[in-house]
């Protein structure tokens, strides 16, 4: 579309005129899902206001609803997400229409191969549900089949972007609302780690190539997020070693040395306003190995932008910029 259409659109108030939370409202979808299916399988195109927020047309929102259609029908959404509209939509309606007319007793075995397998129905969002109503009631056994279930039905990319991702930011800001209390974040992390720790074959330290470190600095208690980093980094053939939360520059320090680290990573999810950790993220550099990288991410990771860029740290905003990162990271000559 070009630039002067975009502006016609938008200027008639007909288009690009929907904010991400009307657009979940609307299609059942998280925005972080919504994020996820726009930056990974460019499912749709959203303008962008002056204030550089996402705005979706009606065109836009009705896609969107056909994916979810086309999702919960069984299509994955890298099957789909190309597709053009009309073509989406004959496919949306040719599958409803065939299960519609589909003999009862094919739709009664077609329910119970659903309740054996619910995974084989449910779209990222209502995996990500799942998710949260087992965190919600404290049940371990219910989040590692809700995440089990989810990594079957997604590829461990998908599920990774679009389930265990938006679940961490969920999780963050239900207890910053007050809906979830911190037992419930501990939970989570616990039953994330083991999830990660199985899915890599064995301990959070796989792979044969260089060394990442991956932790929360001094003061961030929030460590889920370090854990995606951590899975990520692993698949991508990286000695992932997770070091724990809150650890001060002394310790980070004492362990980049003795793993001759390549590159440590710190995610800093909550407070956005703590007035020592800048200090603390320089003393990171200062007491680390010359030459080791430093990347850094998080939903409050910018806050403390002009502290991390003093010290040369890369700021990644998404998981998709950390593998193109680390992979980048692969090819600098290592230190020995």
């Amino acid at each position: 579309m070009g630039a002067g259409k975009r502006e016609a659109q938008a200027d008639n108030g007909l288009k690009e005129r929907h904010p991400i939370q009307v657009v979940a409202r609307r299609t059942g979808l998280t925005p972080d899902v919504l994020r996820v299916w726009e930056r990974r399988y460019e499912a749709v195109r959203p303008a962008r206001s002056s204030g550089s927020r996402r705005l979706y047309s009606d065109d836009d929102v009705e896609r969107l609803v056909l994916l979810r259609r086309a999702t919960l029908g069984g299509r994955s959404i890298g099957q789909v997400a190309s597709l053009p509209t009309d073509e989406l939509r004959q496919l949306v309606e040719a599958d409803e229409s065939a299960q519609r007319q589909a003999p009862a007793a094919a739709r009664a075995a077609n329910s119970r191969g659903r309740e054996e397998s619910p995974s084989a129905s449910l779209s990222a969002t209502e995996h990500l549900d799942a998710c949260l109503e087992a965190i919600r009631r404290l049940d371990v056994p219910g989040l590692e089949a809700a995440l089990n279930r989810a990594g079957v039905s997604l590829s461990r990319t998908a599920a990774m972007e679009m389930v265990l991702m938006p679940l961490m930011h969920r999780i963050g800001d239900l207890w910053r609302e007050g809906t979830l209390r911190i037992v419930h974040e501990h939970l989570a992390a616990a039953v994330v780690r083991n999830i990660l720790a199985r899915s890599t074959e064995g301990p959070l330290a796989p792979g044969s190539g260089p060394s990442l470190l991956v932790t929360t600095p001094a003061g961030q208690l929030h460590e889920l997020g370090a854990m995606m980093v951590v899975g990520t980094a692993a698949s991508e053939g990286w000695q992932a070693t997770y070091l724990g939360p809150n650890l001060p520059a002394e310790e980070i320090a004492v362990a980049a040395q003795t793993r001759q680290a390549r590159a440590l990573a710190l995610s800093i999810i909550y407070p956005a306003d703590d007035p020592r950790l800048g200090a603390e993220i320089r003393l990171v550099r200062r007491f680390s190995p010359e030459g080791m990288a430093i990347i850094a991410g998080g939903a409050a990771a910018s806050a403390y932008r002009d502290d991390l860029e003093a010290i040369g740290a890369t700021i990644l905003p998404d998981m998709q910029t950390l593998r193109a990162t680390l992979e980048g990271l692969r090819k600098v000559p290592s230190r020995d």
